[in-house]
């Protein structure tokens, strides 16, 4: 394809894009890292009461396997194109401008708009909630939960995004360093809180922390027992709700989470059901948390060295494996110390409604910080872990900023979106990033609840949001599979492995295993009421976004060709670095 200055000062906005290279390739990896948030870890381990048969051990590292995949087609495409804006670039340069634009749109833009309630709400119940109980602020606590509460969270998450965005990507960079060593310095403490108490003594603390945070005056700790079977597994009512044992209580609530973990199913270990259907069935709800090591592939055209391959497959699978390692450490300690079903009992009561704290979700950070019987202690080593949330908020908006840039600069979307500082902070993009967030959160907070699933309608949607970004992910998967056929120009121009296996790259090989997993997870959320996506109101809300950024990409088609322009022209140039 030709880079020449014409061309460039034709097509494109401008001949120098006014984004800067501010990023090294450790502050690639970090921001890695933080994509695969430890927090997202612990939300997503809450998945598994969904399919107790399977193992949530095995789930991870069939996950993890397919992820390496994914890292590889991801380090491919950024070494061939490393351009802002990653999968809008690359697929609209392999496919076509309305492709790119479409998925791109609607995986890296519309659906954004929807995870600010949803970091909101990981924050209050993992980190906020507990800190205020452990300081008595238990009416405040309680208010987070109404909808006003739930507003101000998600605007709380918007505006520690927009800030971290705003300050360029060395300062940003800067805080990545901060947040992440904080935060790991935490996870060390209570990791050796851990190792050093016994399954009894944690038992004893939990209970009395319990005690002390939720029960008494605050009337909010219920030990309710509630009715099972031959097999001890709970007995629901004709609404789905767990049938109460009459006059029955739980002798504490570490015994309450324990009989919740047993009762719903759950198994004594986390090796227990091997590579079972149901191991599989948990994989959609493990990329929740572990799909995104290549979350910041739209930034690499800030990143130093972004052309060689080896150094991006080394920095994202850093990214991936830490946080992964981690994770399963911190898994296999609860197991040993807490109980696997006790441990997992705790996520259970929080998607069931039948949580011992009152409704609050049993966090795992917080109840390990109860092991220190003070609550100076507990506070602070909370606030240094949710660090590692924080850090993660700041990818809310930055990498989709990149999209939005990259399409303006494309000529898509209006000349002003690709605006930026002189620090290189694309504000126009940002601000439509924020203020139809806002938006958002307020509907996610204000709508109507829906009679059927008891959620307010645009919660309901969120279930979406980790779908349209699959669904993303697999065109680029697509995209790179037949790159050396539809862009051979920039295949070859790629310092990429060549090998071939009958003729076909293997690199495109890969990439095909990847996409038909991709597609794979897809279609089970599609047919699976299991992950929230299986319902009309989901199949039209995403019908809706791919029609929308059509019909966008179709205005911006119409005006650009009065003007003497083919988006698809632009398309088969490389933007400028």
């Amino acid at each position: 394809m030709a880079t020449g200055s014409a061309p460039e000062q034709t097509l494109f906005v401008r001949k120098a894009s006014g984004l800067v290279k501010g990023w090294s390739g450790g502050d690639g990896f970090r921001y890695s890292f933080f994509s695969v948030n430890l927090f997202l870890a612990i939300w997503s381990f809450a998945y598994a009461c969904f399919f107790p048969g399977g193992s949530m051990f095995w789930a991870i590292v069939i996950t993890a396997i397919f992820m390496v995949l994914e890292i590889i087609v991801y380090s491919g495409l950024i070494s061939a194109m490393p351009r802002a804006g990653g999968d809008y670039v690359w697929q609209s340069r392999i496919f076509h401008s309305a492709v790119g634009f479409a998925f791109c749109a609607v995986g890296w833009w519309f659906i954004l708009w929807l995870w600010t309630p949803i970091y909101a709400d990981m924050g209050v119940q993992t980190t906020v909630k507990p800190i205020f109980r452990i300081l008595g602020l238990n009416g405040a606590a309680d208010w987070l939960g109404g909808r006003t509460g739930i507003f101000i969270s998600a605007l709380v998450v918007i505006a520690i995004s927009s800030t971290l965005v705003a300050i360029g990507m060395r300062a940003y960079a800067k805080f990545q360093v901060f947040a992440m060593y904080v935060g790991l310095a935490g996870v060390v403490v209570l990791g050796i809180l851990l190792l050093a108490t016994s399954g009894d003594s944690f038992k004893q603390k939990f209970n009395a922390a319990a005690e002390r945070y939720y029960g008494g005056d605050v009337g909010l700790l219920d030990l309710q027992k509630y009715q099972t079977d031959a097999d001890g597994l709970f007995v629901y009512d004709d609404d789905g709700a767990i049938v109460p044992a009459e006059g029955e209580k739980y002798d504490g609530a570490f015994e309450a989470i324990e009989a919740i973990g047993a009762g719903t199913g759950m198994p004594t270990s986390t090796f227990e059901g091997g590579f079972g259907k149901e191991t599989w069935f948990l994989i959609p709800f493990m990329l929740f948390w572990m799909g995104w090591p290549v979350w910041g592939a739209t930034l690499y055209g800030e990143v130093r060295g972004a052309k060689d391959f080896r150094k991006n497959i080394y920095q994202l699978l850093g990214g991936l494996f830490v946080p992964t390692l981690i994770a399963l450490a911190f898994l296999a300690l609860m197991t040993w110390k807490v109980g696997y079903q006790a441990f997992m009992g705790t996520m259970a009561a929080f998607w069931w409604g039948i949580s011992p704290l009152g409704g609050d979700s049993v966090s795992p950070t917080a109840m390990l910080s109860w092991i220190v019987p003070n609550a100076a202690f507990q506070v602070i080593l909370i606030a240094a872990i949710s660090l590692l949330l924080f850090g993660w908020f700041g990818t809310l908006f930055l990498s989709s900023t990149r999209m939005i840039f990259a399409a303006a600069f494309d000529r898509i979307l209006p000349e002003g979106a690709a605006r930026v500082t002189s620090g290189g902070v694309p504000v126009v993009a940002l601000l439509l990033m924020t203020i139809p967030s806002i938006i958002v959160a307020a509907l996610y907070a204000y709508s109507p609840e829906s009679k059927e699933y008891g959620v307010t309608i645009v919660k309901l949607f969120t279930y979406d949001a980790t779908l349209g970004i699959v669904i993303m992910f697999l065109v680029t998967g697509l995209a790179f599979m037949v790159m050396k056929w539809r862009a051979r120009s920039i295949w070859d121009a790629a310092a990429l492995p060549k090998g071939e296996i009958a003729g076909i790259p293997w690199m495109a090989v890969i990439a095909a295993i990847y996409s038909a997993f991709m597609i794979w997870v897809v279609y089970r959320f599609i047919i699976d009421p299991m992950y929230g996506t299986n319902n009309k109101e989901s199949g039209i809300f995403m019908g809706v976004l791919y029609v929308a950024a059509v019909v966008v990409w179709l205005i911006a088609y119409v005006v650009r060709k009065r003007q003497g322009m083919e988006l698809e022209a632009v398309a088969k140039e490389i933007p400028v670095e």
